[in-house]
């Protein structure tokens, strides 16, 4: 299994080095409209390769954000139950320590 991981890794990795040695050309790359704000919000001359990593990392970020939200549910639920599980070791703790005390004041019945 670990092996088709490093193997799989490893042609995700030059796809990757692949698409970005062959868009290695300059954009400029406007962040808002610039009939509306000019030229202020640009950045000039950057390679299209950083802007396509940027966009999957901005992606991947989005992303990670809405699952976070989206499992917080799923989260408080997870810690209600752990902490009834610890009531309830602790109970049962309780309860096994009270009867061990009564354990001598109940009559021995003979086994058949």
């Amino acid at each position: 299994m670990r092996t088709i991981k490093v193997v799989v890794l490893g042609l995700l990795a030059a796809v990757l080095i692949a698409l970005g040695a062959a868009n290695m050309v300059p954009v400029d790359v406007y962040l808002l409209p610039t009939p509306l704000f000019g030229e202020a919000f640009s950045i000039k001359g950057i390679p299209l390769a950083v802007v396509i990593l940027g966009a999957v990392l901005i992606g991947i970020l989005v992303g990670l954000v809405i699952e976070f939200l989206r499992e917080g549910r799923q989260r408080r639920v997870a810690t209600g139950k752990r902490r009834e599980v610890a009531q309830l070791r602790q109970e049962n703790t309780r309860l096994r320590a009270k009867l061990r005390d009564h354990e001598d004041d109940l009559p021995r019945i003979p086994a058949e």
